[in-house]
């Protein structure tokens, strides 16, 4: 727990700080400057509620008597808030009386194939071109069409010409191919169609979205989720150096409070400006069913003497009493900086000769 941190504390621990333990108060008779910079953290999770209705389906005649139920308005219905603001969370319910099962509209259960559109066949490919006449002269009498209307050369057979199994011309066929002018398909046995595999010939499949029963079971489900947000905080602003803040979260002795509630009171050693700050932080917002607000705040005042023009003493609780951490003061940082610039400037200078 953060301990108070009063002006005559602060100026005693830079006093000890400096070598001159006892004399805090002969600094503030010299010259002492103190500002008071509290530090404060605030990390913020809400759980944001969001309500929505929809249609939801099932096949067949689907049980929802185990289904936990609302009734009237889902905006009535009362929800218990989580129990931890940080998970996501969504519950849904079924509007009480509003399971319907009814017709699916398909054909029993059935509907028309998707891949031979309802005809239980497909077309084949053509099946390659006959190795020995490439599909060329595959019949001289009918060229392959089953009518005359070729060449009409008739052969005497010595050549090895067949009859055409299209025209039926003796002595005018490939012999290998027979008149056809491929080879004979596989698949479909040269009639050029094949079973349609997806309905195994019959023309129509199960229908999805009622697997096949002819009945669908609707209802209307209510959505009730719940989604966390997050938010943080840092006080002061513009916030300490860099150093301060690095040595405040390591050994700092912080002062801490978890609120639960938008009712619940700030804690009373907050400072003013501070707790203004924490409150309007902590406004519900739209939506917002729970929370989780985790506050941290620890007194910190710079303190700047006359005794030492050079440096800024920050003091802060420790965990075995005030701490201090001195930093360079704005007037020595600018003599510094000038004394490098000095020393920049000489070098260029120095080589500039030396070339």
């Amino acid at each position: 727990m953060a301990e108070s941190l009063s002006e005559d504390d602060a100026l005693e621990a830079v006093a000890r700080h400096i070598g001159r333990p006892g004399q805090g108060r002969q600094l503030r008779r010299t010259g002492a400057d103190i500002t008071p910079l509290p530090m404060l953290g605030l990390r913020v999770v809400r759980s944001v509620e969001t309500r929505a209705t929809r249609t939801e389906t099932r096949p067949g005649r689907y049980d929802t008597s185990g289904l936990p139920t609302y009734e009237g308005e889902l905006g009535d219905h009362r929800v218990e808030p989580p129990k931890d603001p940080a998970r996501a969370h969504t519950v849904e319910l079924m509007l009480g009386g509003s399971a319907r099962t009814a017709a699916c509209g398909c054909d029993a259960g059935r509907s028309p194939c998707r891949r031979c559109q309802g005809a239980g066949k497909l077309v084949c490919a053509a099946g390659t071109p006959c190795p020995a006449c490439e599909g060329e002269e595959s019949c001289t009498w009918c060229d392959g069409t089953g009518k005359r209307g070729g060449k009409g050369v008739v052969g005497d057979g010595a050549g090895g010409r067949t009859t055409c199994v299209k025209c039926g011309k003796p002595r005018s066929a490939c012999p290998k191919c027979r008149g056809r002018g491929t080879d004979p398909c596989p698949r479909c046995d040269d009639t050029g169609f094949r079973e349609c595999r997806a309905c195994e010939g019959g023309g129509t499949t199960k229908h999805t979205p009622c697997d096949g029963t002819g009945l669908l079971t609707r209802w209307t489900v209510g959505s009730v989720g719940r989604t966390p947000q997050r938010s943080t905080a840092r006080l002061p602003d513009p916030a300490p150096p860099l150093r301060v803040r690095q040595r405040t979260g390591r050994t700092g002795a912080w002062a801490r409070a978890t609120l639960t509630s938008a009712h619940t009171p700030l804690p009373e050693a907050l400072d003013p400006v501070h707790a203004k700050a924490v409150e309007a932080a902590l406004e519900p917002r739209p939506g917002e069913v729970a929370r989780r607000a985790e506050l941290e705040w620890l007194p910190l005042v710079s303190v700047a003497v006359a005794d030492d023009p050079d440096h800024v003493f920050y003091v802060f609780p420790g965990q075995g009493g005030p701490e201090v951490l001195p930093v360079w003061s704005r007037r020595r940082s600018l003599r510094v900086a000038a004394a490098v610039a000095a020393a920049a400037v000489a070098l260029v200078l120095l080589v500039a000769v030396l070339v």
